[in-house]
């Protein structure tokens, strides 16, 4: 990825009014109504229901005889039955959120790995990269785009990239299939250093859960659907593709909005790594909210269009962030700062499409006009 050697935020914790107010106001809601910050019974009967739903939609995908076309809407179904999983399983559990227990925090992080996605080099790309350094180029992996896509007016603005507004929804739905595929071996044999943290040699023990895994996936999701459904062969090819255009684009619907628009900033370290700010109002700068008022898309996606708690507070579990994101937007318009949502998804999703194209036909020289911050 290259990049600088090491990143680090000038301060550590709540370091300002808004900061020091917010992170109080977090510790007493769970303090004062005597609850845990990790996952409750709501969560618990979340977690049986993804799980009932990936194996059902499984076998009803192998037990069932189709048509060639319905086995692959089976396969879409059953895509979404990992994605849930995904969101609000997984994700959680690799925040070390879901419970306190280390033990049940790994076990169920290995969501990821059952659903394609190394649960390690989940932990390395998003956890030690993206969170620890949002929006940070040369810190934060999610802004490597191999010049495919301008994020930021950090980078410099090539040709094609006039038009990543109209390819990117294309491409946004490939991504799983990469994933899956391609994406976690790249950065396994590529890249050495994450965020702050430099890899001299991958634990074997979870060089070997990857590549298990990564097997067993391949298996239960090509390999015995190819041997035992009475469908023409490339009915499954198709399923599975199909199944991960939905899942890439789907992805890319619910995290690209959350920090590429116009009102994010793209703060830049200086040599020694340095960079002004403290990471919670890091946060509150670089990540947006939307369709806060969508009590089923919070369900659904394990709240993590409420981003912005989940980024400053990450080991909390999500089924706190509604209630919790009602405190940071009070807490912050308290101090004169501006909450930045969209009201919907699809809102949040167009107006990133906007940024795209903004970024497709700024020029380099505009840089400054673009890397500001919001804070007043």
């Amino acid at each position: 990825m290259g990049g600088i050697d090491q990143a680090k935020f000038q301060y550590t914790g709540a370091s300002s009014p808004f900061t020091r107010t917010l992170s109080h106001r977090i510790d007493n809601y769970f303090q004062e109504r005597r609850i845990s910050r990790h996952a409750n019974l709501g969560m618990a009967l979340k977690t049986v229901l993804g799980f009932f739903l990936w194996i059902a939609t499984y076998l009803w995908l192998m037990t069932g005889r189709f048509l060639w076309w319905q086995v692959v809407g089976v396969y879409v179904v059953h895509g979404f039955a990992q994605l849930f999983m995904a969101f609000n399983i997984a994700h959680d559990a690799n925040h070390s959120a879901y419970s306190k227990s280390k033990t049940v925090n790994r076990v169920l992080g290995c969501v990821f790995d059952l659903v394609g996605v190394s649960s390690y080099m989940w932990r390395l790309l998003h956890n030690d990269s993206h969170h620890s350094f949002v929006n940070i180029r040369g810190a934060d992996t999610t802004l490597v785009s191999g010049n495919i896509f301008r994020f930021s007016a950090q980078d410099r603005r090539k040709p094609l990239h006039r038009f990543q507004h109209l390819y990117a929804p294309f491409l946004y739905s490939l991504s799983t299939l990469d994933w899956v595929l391609a994406k976690d071996y790249r950065w396994l044999l590529m890249e050495r250093r994450f965020g702050n943290r430099k890899i001299t040699r991958h634990p074997r023990g979870e060089l070997v859960l990857l590549f298990s895994i990564k097997a067993f996936y391949y298996t239960y999701m090509l390999v015995l659907p190819l041997i035992y459904l009475h469908a023409p062969w490339y009915s499954v090819i198709l399923g599975f593709t199909v199944m991960h255009l939905f899942l890439g684009f789907t992805i890319a619907l619910i995290f690209q909005p959350n920090h590429f628009n116009k009102d994010s900033t793209f703060p830049q370290a200086g040599e020694d790594g340095h960079i002004d700010n403290n990471y919670v109002q890091h946060i509150f700068d670089t990540t947006a909210d939307y369709a806060r008022g969508n009590a089923l898309a919070c369900w659904l996606l394990g709240s993590l269009n409420l981003h912005i708690i989940h980024h400053m507070f990450p080991n909390i579990c999500h089924v706190h962030y509604s209630a919790l994101t009602k405190i940071v937007k009070a807490t912050a318009e308290e101090h004169g700062l501006r909450y930045r949502e969209n009201k919907t998804i699809a809102g949040a999703f167009l107006a990133h499409l906007k940024w795209m194209k903004a970024m497709g036909s700024l020029s380099d020289s505009a840089v400054p006009q673009v890397v500001t911050s919001v804070r007043s």
